[in-house]
């Protein structure tokens, strides 16, 4: 049997994930993730016009692609200092697997909102719901903060002309004349930022039913996230402590790998110039995506 290029290469990338070269695998997700703002950014430099309930999603976008800057720094390790304890830390570094698991955690539901409001609804009309009841949501939730100064006297005054506007708005969507009636005084009256949905609904509707590993790693990764007993028990000290460190880095790194692939993927999907932009980059960098989101598709 000859194998493709592309079959290599997933050979290769198998040999590398089997190596746990934490090193390697940083340099590996970087450049992923590099390559996913660089594909986003074919939208604003070709100037594709967009609708008023698509103009969050950038700040969304970046809100996930900035976690994964951030779970790269953290992963190089964090180099240690003291006034107290010079000589013992001085040139040292650690992996906070905890506070990586955090970010994990929080760059995982910003892909999940991302993909609930703007890649899962079959139509438009769903979409730009699902946008609004989240925005709208939010300014009834700032309504309740306490308002002592000025500044945030006036927002509030402000927010209250905006919610009569989008009030208005959402009742004219046909996907809201689909919800019962006691969902959409519910709606309109206290707000529900997931239109009635948990994560785990949306993570079933996002492809992560629960046989999935990623539905599983996002209720361990809500341990660490709620400081529950089972993390401490992990990051309990043990004779090979450093290793599982190590070992876990690296799963969780290779995770969000999957997570910036699938990413990647629905960008194309969503915008034609980011797929234009993709059909350029390098034919292994393409199938390194390709392999790694067959993965995650298959887990």
């Amino acid at each position: 049997m000859n194998l493709t290029q592309k079959d290599l290469r997933a050979i290769e990338l198998l040999k590398k994930y089997n190596s746990q070269n934490l090193v390697e695998n940083l340099a590996h997700y970087h450049l992923l993730v590099d390559t996913l703002l660089y594909l986003h950014e074919a939208i604003a430099e070709e100037q594709v016009p967009i609708k008023y309930w698509q103009k969050d999603s950038e700040t969304l976008f970046y809100k996930f692609a900035f976690h994964g800057l951030t779970l790269h720094q953290i992963f190089n390790g964090l180099q240690l200092s003291s006034v107290y304890y010079n000589k013992e830390v001085k040139g040292k570094s650690m992996i906070d697997l905890s506070s990586a698991r955090a970010i994990l955690r929080t760059q995982f539901e910003a892909f999940l909102m991302y993909h609930y409001i703007y890649v899962n609804p079959v139509d438009d009309d769903l979409k730009e719901l699902r946008y609004n009841a989240w925005i709208y949501s939010s300014l009834l939730q700032r309504q309740e903060f306490p308002s002592k100064t000025e500044f945030a006297k006036k927002q509030k005054a402000k927010d209250k002309i905006e919610l009569s506007k989008m009030k208005e708005r959402i009742s004219k969507l046909k996907s809201f004349q689909n919800l019962s009636g006691k969902q959409q005084k519910s709606l309109l009256d206290t707000g529900s930022g997931k239109l009635f949905s948990h994560w785990t609904t949306i993570l079933k509707e996002t492809g992560f039913s629960e046989s999935s590993p990623f539905y599983i790693i996002y209720t361990l990764l809500s341990v660490y996230a709620h400081s529950e007993g089972l993390s401490i028990i992990q990051l309990s000290y043990q004779p090979d402590l450093y290793k599982n460190i190590l070992n876990q880095a690296n799963l969780d790194l290779h995770n969000a790998k999957l997570l910036v692939c699938l990413m990647i993927n629905s960008i194309g999907k969503l915008y034609k110039v980011a797929k234009n932009r993709y059909d350029t980059l390098p034919e292994q960098l393409k199938y390194d995506i390709e392999i790694l989101s067959m993965m995650a598709e298959k887990a």
